[in-house]
């Protein structure tokens, strides 16, 4: 039934929202070292990303990601009737979920974030970054995949220089958002593109063995 695809994708990027702002504005209260609170939203975020594609992926096949379900449409594994309502239920789920964790920590529901994320070397970061969350995405096997790609978005969140953010979804609704984890609005643009360009090119030019 696609009502529950579009549901699961729903509930599981809102989750997957809650986790990442929830846990930023945590860290920010617990520690003024942003090394250690950078390690709590990175362990965080892939904790809850392994449980959630784990327990998703039976219903809506654990996208929670525009560019997944993008790339997948285009790899062919993935009805491209089904794309609008994946993206709409992605994007009201991310934004869903900042909405709740902003309620959390007793902030704005909804307040545009000012953390500019600019520069070049911000948008080589997040095309790696997406790069290989959808080489794992598109090729790794489902017994694998909910493991690997916690183990890279935590790595990434390290070794890129824009801190993994590797989804359009996350990206609109982390404008959303006051908490270190938030993106201005004038930064996401660039990210969206970056982004999905990177997952087409993914689709597109890496084959299967």
């Amino acid at each position: 039934m696609k009502l529950n695809r579009f549901l699961g994708e729903f509930t599981g990027t809102a989750i997957l929202l809650i986790a990442v702002v929830g846990s930023s504005y945590m860290a920010q209260n617990l520690t003024t070292d942003e090394a250690v609170a950078l390690l709590i939203n990175a362990l965080v975020t892939a904790a809850i990303l392994a449980i959630i594609i784990k327990g998703f992926i039976g219903i809506s096949g654990s996208h929670f990601n525009p560019a997944v379900t993008i790339a997948l449409a285009l790899k062919r594994k993935f009805n491209l009737r089904d794309v609008p309502g994946f993206l709409i239920a992605q994007v009201s789920g991310g934004i869903t979920g900042v909405i709740i964790a902003n309620a959390m920590f007793s902030e704005a529901l909804l307040e545009l974030s000012s953390k500019t994320r600019n520069g070049y070397q911000v948008l080589i970061g997040e095309s790696i970054a997406t790069a290989g969350l959808l080489a794992l995405a598109l090729f790794a096997s489902k017994n694998l995949v909910w493991k690997l790609i916690p183990l890279w978005i935590f790595g990434a969140y390290f070794f890129t220089s824009s801190t993994s953010f590797a989804n359009p979804a996350v990206t609109i609704a982390r404008t959303f958002t006051t908490s270190p984890s938030g993106i201005a609005p004038e930064s996401i643009f660039a990210f969206i593109v970056v982004q999905t360009f990177t997952a087409c090119a993914v689709a597109v030019f890496v084959k299967e063995k």
